[in-house]
């Protein structure tokens, strides 16, 4: 029969999510410690992933067959994001694999090129990826890093005070989530417009939803965030930033990891933070640093529309969200 390369089909589902795991757990010591050797542990982990994606069609996966054996795959996850203040059509590529038996052979290279074909067919306009540099730069992907905000601060006695937090309420709080989310984000450039089908199926799982609160002022719901110890992965108000970023620093001692790095962060920072006494300063001073929040590959496919004139290019979409400060939440990713 020979080599294909094609999309997935419906019936190969289960014989794709055994290629998946094979590739990833060969020659691996699963750390059950970790929760994503926890979830490479489960033979059915793609079939569970793929399922929690609510516009999932086998078509997006590409893959390689011999004979009627699947031996390589690239998988093409569409995504709409906001950018600043428009929308865009992306594709998230995971689940890239190839089985331990035909590996070094460059067959992944082909299966990749495929999936370009697919997604410029689809009127995607980039595509964005997490993976080494050195493996997928000779099929034009390129490195973009975010940044978050680490601030160990003192809080001025006037912000956060007020602000409570409790455990988001799946039912109770969807719309709010909901509609938190799509007014902080719409004008960002990066972050995945959530339906609520997306919300419940990928965002709010029952292992998720816990990691969520609901941030009140006075019993009303302005805002939520996710996380604990110190490091938050996600963060959106529809009011009082100043006290919202006043509240996290308060709740946590020590150094506080913000998820983001956008117009306006720092400088409520700066508003919201008390001038140490000398002899506290000398002691410990604290500030506010940039880390990297994430560093993914990116590549531009084309944009017959001219939706963005901006740029042309790989080079030119990575200048492009620099400049406008480019936020993807983890759950965005895969």
């Amino acid at each position: 029969m020979g080599w294909e390369i094609r999309g997935l089909r419906a019936e190969e589902m289960e014989q794709h999510g055994e290629l998946v795991f094979n590739s990833y757990t060969h020659g691996r010591t699963l750390n059950l410690d970790s929760e994503l050797d926890r979830m490479l542990a489960r033979p059915d982990w793609w079939q569970r992933a793929a399922a929690s994606m609510p516009d999932y069609d086998p078509q997006q996966t590409r893959v390689m067959v011999e004979s009627g054996k699947l031996v390589c795959s690239v998988t093409c996850y569409p995504r709409l994001c906001y950018v600043a203040g428009r929308l865009a059509r992306a594709a998230c590529i995971g689940s890239v694999c190839t089985h331990p038996t035909y590996r070094r052979r460059g067959l992944l290279r082909q299966v990749l090129s495929d999936a370009i074909d697919w997604i410029r067919s689809q009127r995607i306009l980039w595509s964005f990826l997490y993976g080494n540099e050195e493996v997928y730069r000779g099929s034009g992907w390129r490195h973009l890093t975010s940044w978050s905000v680490a601030a160990d601060l003192r809080v001025r006695d006037a912000f956060g005070a007020h602000i409570d937090a409790r455990p988001v309420d799946l039912e109770a709080d969807l719309p709010t989530l909901i509609a938190t989310y799509e007014r902080f984000n719409s004008p960002l450039t990066g972050p995945v417009v959530r339906t609520e089908q997306y919300w419940r199926t990928r965002v709010l799982r029952a292992e998720r939803a816990s990691e969520y609160s609901i941030l009140t002022n006075a019993g009303r719901a302005i805002g939520y965030y996710v996380g604990t110890e110190g490091r938050s992965s996600e963060i959106a108000w529809t009011e009082g930033g100043r006290d919202v970023l006043a509240f996290l620093l308060r709740r946590w001692s020590g150094t506080v990891s913000l998820p983001l790095c956008i117009p306006g962060v720092v400088e409520a920072l700066r508003d919201i933070s008390l001038s140490p006494a000398q002899g506290d300063y000398y002691r410990h001073s604290g500030g506010i640093a940039l880390e990297e929040a994430s560093r993914g590959l990116w590549q531009h496919h084309g944009d017959p529309e001219g939706f963005f004139p901006e740029f042309s290019d790989t080079a030119g979409l990575l200048r492009f969200l620099r400049e406008h400060d480019y936020v993807m939440w983890p759950v965005g990713r895969l």
